[in-house]
């Protein structure tokens, strides 16, 4: 008979594997730990936004440039040409949340369903020096701007001070003050 006894071989065994895989933990861990901020994907916009210029028949809103600089992010730009023009531009706002901005000349009560997701309207906020709808859900808020021939929404979690302060950092082709006025909510 061996003078090894089983049970301690395999004790020995399973102390190697174990400790094998807690280094592997520690390493993970450490990682991760050491892994900077939340890195955003950023997009250009601009290049839609030209041929939103060319496309459409209206005055072209846009995300005013200094928006980057007090912390919102563009993550995503989309563009329709091929019916009613319409041009959505997604962006991660400074406070961790995320805020859709929707520009058309299609039907205003298709593009308010379609992008602020039937949330009920329940009153008006002011944003430089106009009166845009204020829709609110449970889990979406939206600010509506209906003008001639065209259609803005801001939509989004987030909440309604961030919202208006999208709206307020927009500026319009033929606007020449752009200033955003502190948002007041009235019913």
């Amino acid at each position: 008979m061996s003078e090894h006894s089983r049970s301690s071989a395999t004790f020995k065994n399973y102390a190697i594997s174990l400790g094998v895989i807690v280094v592997i933990v520690l390493a993970l861990a450490f990682v991760v730990s050491t892994r900077s901020g939340e890195n955003i994907p950023s997009v250009d916009y601009r290049p839609e936004a030209d041929v939103v210029r060319e496309a459409a028949d209206y005055p072209v809103t846009l995300p005013a440039a200094d928006l980057v600089e007090r912390g919102w992010t563009p993550t995503s730009s989309t563009l329709d040409t091929t019916g009613p023009v319409e041009w959505s531009v997604g962006f991660a706002t400074a406070e961790d949340s995320h805020v859709m901005f929707t520009q058309s000349d299609g039907d205003p009560d298709a593009v308010v369903s379609a992008r602020a997701r039937d949330a009920e309207e329940t009153g008006t906020v002011s944003v430089g020096g106009r009166e845009w709808e204020h829709r609110e859900s449970e889990e979406w808020s939206a600010l509506v701007l209906r003008e001639d021939g065209y259609t803005l929404v801001v939509a989004g979690p987030a909440d309604l001070d961030e919202l208006a302060g999208f709206a307020g950092g927009l500026v319009t082709d033929d606007d020449s003050d752009a200033s955003s006025p502190a948002p007041t909510e009235e019913d």
